[in-house]
């Protein structure tokens, strides 16, 4: 982290408030290395933004340890789409980083360089397996067309990208090559087969 600035005027959002079915437990506490996934998310992204916001479906995670704030759905069963919604109405940045709660292999490189690309609406990685929208930057403009896609009951965040009055930058996985060359940052972990496929990485990469 010796080369790692704090980032000025983006905020960190956490998407914490999946009901997380597929895994058959809280993803939130799952170990990793010692801390819960949740808590790991928070640590990191303390390293880089001095605002963080966790956002729940309901207030069931203490997050009185960690250097976030917590807030509910604004609008609730709207799932990741409100959750960001919600992100980014409580931030008091022009921008927010928003990542979700499962995600271990984050790098604190990666996000800079992410968000250290000119401002644009929507900065969002396209990789092998499509857009990554909770590893992306957004701004507060979003928020309306979010309101928007709600209300209209498009729940779908990919459909930000095809929005005319955003500004979108879409980049490509090789931007990141040199810093993180498998892509791990941007893994998530849906179910026991994708947590023992996270752990095997690690242990590869030690």
């Amino acid at each position: 982290m010796a080369n790692i600035k704090k980032i000025s005027n983006i905020s960190g959002v956490v998407l914490a408030g999946g009901k997380s079915r597929r895994m058959g437990k809280d993803k939130r506490n799952l170990e990793w290395g010692g801390v819960k996934f949740l808590d790991k998310v928070c640590l990191t992204l303390g390293e880089l933004f001095d605002e963080i916001i966790v956002v729940t479906a309901i207030e069931d995670y203490p997050c009185g340890h960690l250097p976030v704030r917590s807030v509910t759905d604004a609008i609730p069963h709207t799932g990741s789409l409100g959750g960001m919604f919600t992100g980014i109405k409580e931030a008091s940045h022009p921008s927010v980083f928003v990542v979700a709660c499962d995600m271990p292999f984050l790098n604190p490189s990666v996000i800079s360089r992410l968000c250290a690309l000119p401002d644009n609406d929507v900065v969002m990685a396209n990789l092998s397996t499509g857009y990554q929208p909770l590893h992306a930057r957004y701004s507060k403009r979003c928020s309306l067309i979010m309101e928007k896609m709600i209300q209209d009951g498009n729940l779908r965040i990919h459909s930000l990208v095809q929005d005319s009055s955003l500004s979108v930058q879409i980049v490509e996985k090789s931007l990141f090559d040199d810093i993180d060359p498998h892509g791990y940052s941007f893994l998530n972990i849906n179910t026991p087969f994708d947590y023992e496929f996270a752990r095997k990485a690690a242990s590869h990469l030690k």
